[in-house]
């Protein structure tokens, strides 16, 4: 899979990098492949990075907590001063290095061009980094009048805690909660996207995990049903209303690798007899009243979050925009379909809104290349924030709205 997204960057990278370094002073020349860099020689290649990283987790660890009862908690990072850039192409890969390393965002998948020579221990000397150069915009229309999307995540129903909450919150949706002011905002919202997470967690006991009496190991003997009618109720009452696009995430009945198809329209009885009920696929993209919108649950950035110094998950969801790549980490340590002849992941032309669910806290940027403006928004977990968004499509401006208690 990453021959292939590479083979789908390459010729954007290429492009950028000629555009930016041909013109220079030095007028570096461009090597087709990684292995026939010369020594001492100013040049610039592409290829895919891979960040070799020691403490990285494998598959003998889910092996682990299989057969040990006591196993090692997560890491919440894995990164340590032994890890090594390495830029790979199919004729081989050659170790990077630099001082313009230490202040990048870099992560295992992306398609970058790199900019340097070769030094007398074989490694690629970096100066300068380049990524692919996506295609532009379509044309924002012009919207007369404001039109707002509401956008959740991490609704997590099930939790007790959250029924005011999740009550406040229907009734902000059918305009039935605040003032005047609120009420013609909620007046104005013509849909609702769960962006993710939307039931709670199956809990499973230790005793389930290892298999009780009469059990096959694993088989838990909790159920969902409660969760999914209450999920089911609190769709019907919002569809009454509004579009409502329901995406999977990580907790959800669904796929559990990228991208996760929808899930099925039995598990919602009541909501399904509307036509504005719309379970959609994970990431999801969709034209909005001209308005291209791309958004995910969220499992992209927790994984690089993993993986890099950096602590800003914005500049994380800024950093895949620019990569031209919205899941870089898979399939290495982020589940995906095995694809041979595409990437789905891959970004073809940037997006007017690019939202990701289940983030720790409500932030948003705008990201400007060229003319093009792309409204980034990193939405809050519901249940730990009690908090949406509302973005509105006439000027992409976007604020928080929380109903926490």
């Amino acid at each position: 899979m990453y021959f292939t997204r590479l083979s789908m960057l390459r010729p954007k990278v290429i492009a950028a990098a000629s555009k930016r370094w041909d013109k220079s002073e030095v007028a570096p020349k461009h090597v087709s492949r990684v292995l026939d860099v010369k020594n001492n020689e100013i040049c610039y290649i592409a290829g895919t990075a891979f960040i070799d990283m020691p403490l990285k987790p494998n598959i003998l660890d889910e092996v682990t907590q299989e057969h040990f009862i006591v196993v090692p908690p997560p890491q919440e990072k894995y990164i340590s001063e032994k890890d090594v850039v390495v830029l790979e192409d199919e004729s081989g890969r050659v170790n990077l290095v630099g001082e313009i390393l230490q202040r990048t965002l870099l992560i295992t998948g992306i398609v970058i061009a790199v900019l340097g020579c070769e030094n007398a221990n074989g490694d690629f000397e970096v100066i300068d980094i380049c990524y692919p150069e996506l295609s532009p915009q379509i044309e924002k229309p012009i919207i007369g009048q404001n039109a707002y999307v509401a956008i959740a995540s991490g609704l997590s129903v099930g939790e007790d805690k959250l029924n005011l909450e999740l009550d406040l919150l229907a009734d902000f949706l059918s305009g039935e909660l605040g003032g005047t002011d609120e009420q013609g905002m909620a007046s104005s919202i013509t849909r609702f996207i769960l962006a993710g997470n939307s039931l709670q967690r199956p809990q499973v006991s230790e005793e389930d995990r290892r298999g009780g009496r009469g059990r096959a190991k694993g088989e838990a003997t909790i159920t969902v049903n409660e969760p999914l009618e209450a999920m089911d109720s609190f769709l019907a009452s919002i569809c009454q209303n509004l579009d409502v696009d329901v995406m999977p995430g990580d907790t959800d009945p669904a796929t559990a690798w990228l991208p996760q198809q929808p899930m099925h329209n039995a598990l919602f009885k009541t909501a399904n007899t509307y036509s504005t009920f719309h379970s959609v696929t994970n990431p999801y993209v969709a034209d909005l009243s001209g308005v291209s919108v791309l958004g995910t649950s969220g499992q992209s950035i927790d994984d690089i979050y993993r993986f890099t110094e950096a602590e800003d998950r914005l500049v994380m969801a800024e950093g895949t925009l620019e990569w031209g790549h919205i899941a870089p980490t898979a399939p290495d340590t982020l589940y995906c379909h095995p694809y041979r002849d595409e990437d789905p992941f891959v970004i073809k032309q940037r997006p007017h809104v690019y939202f990701i669910g289940n983030q720790p806290e409500f932030k948003t940027s705008i990201v400007r290349c060229g003319g093009d403006e792309t409204r980034v928004i990193l939405v809050p977990s519901f249940k730990h924030t009690g908090t949406m968004v509302l973005l509105n499509l006439r000027t992409l401006d976007c604020v928080p709205v929380s109903f926490k208690l």
